[in-house]
């Protein structure tokens, strides 16, 4: 689910997130909640139709991409 929470950072948004991975929003908002639960902690907050990072959030976001990326090697 990290590659979703960088997708949901990248667009702004968990709807334009959904329209790109082609699921549901609810979708999205499910992966990010199992991903929050996970993690024991709340990544991003909803502020209208955007996202905004928390503390938390911001820190993952950079190890999340290097994660990704060593993974993809």
């Amino acid at each position: 689910y990290l590659s979703t929470f960088l997708l949901i950072v990248e667009s702004g948004s968990m709807s334009e997130a959904s329209r790109r991975l082609e699921i549901t929003p609810a979708a999205v908002a499910h992966q990010l909640k199992l991903l929050e639960r996970e993690l024991q902690t709340r990544l991003l907050v909803r502020s209208g139709r955007t996202v905004v990072l928390t503390e938390s959030g911001h820190r993952l976001v950079e190890r999340a991409s290097t994660i990704l990326r060593d993974l993809g090697n």
